[in-house]
């Protein structure tokens, strides 16, 4: 009697041990899994930010994009590219107009504005553009150049950059 009780015992053991190893296995699956998605979401969002970098730095380049609102979309872009303000080393031009200009009301809050205030608004951060053009116009090159030029893009006339 006691000897089918162990081996009764021995059979549960090695269940409960084999569907111990399937759940293990089962979650090393997901993980797997898991890790490759995640992988390939965030190869899929980096290759977005950079083809809006590559489109916004050959916007402000053909002057497509002005250089205020070029500085505010790119200044979101580099500190999702790296990490959280420390694109401001390599592209110091691009932060020091984002931050001249964005505090500046845009859409329907500038819209609501007086047009008195709008057109202070307006002289006072062209006058940040024109400080900032070739430094910023210089830093979209070297963006260009790190990002390349989005397709269909090669070739169109560029804005002057002075030395």
């Amino acid at each position: 009697m006691l000897w089918a009780a162990t081996v009764a015992a021995g059979a549960i053991i090695v269940a409960l041990a084999a569907y111990a190893g399937w759940l293990w296995w089962r979650v090393a699956t997901q993980r797997r899994d898991r890790d490759r998605h995640n992988a390939a979401v965030l190869a899929d969002t980096q290759a977005e930010r950079s083809a809006s970098i590559a489109i916004l730095a050959d916007s402000l380049l053909t002057g497509e994009l002005n250089l205020s609102e070029g500085a505010i979309r790119l200044k979101v872009l580099l500190d999702h590219w790296y990490a959280p303000g420390s694109g401001q080393a390599d592209y110091p031009a691009i932060y020091r107009l984002y931050l001249s200009t964005c505090t500046m009301p845009r859409g329907a809050e500038r819209d609501a504005r007086p047009k008195r205030e709008i057109r202070r608004l307006d002289r006072e951060r062209e006058a940040f553009e024109l400080a900032a053009r070739d430094a910023v116009l210089a830093e979209a090159q070297a963006l260009q150049q790190r990002f390349g030029v989005p397709p269909g893009r090669a070739g169109l006339s560029r804005l002057q950059v002075a030395p």
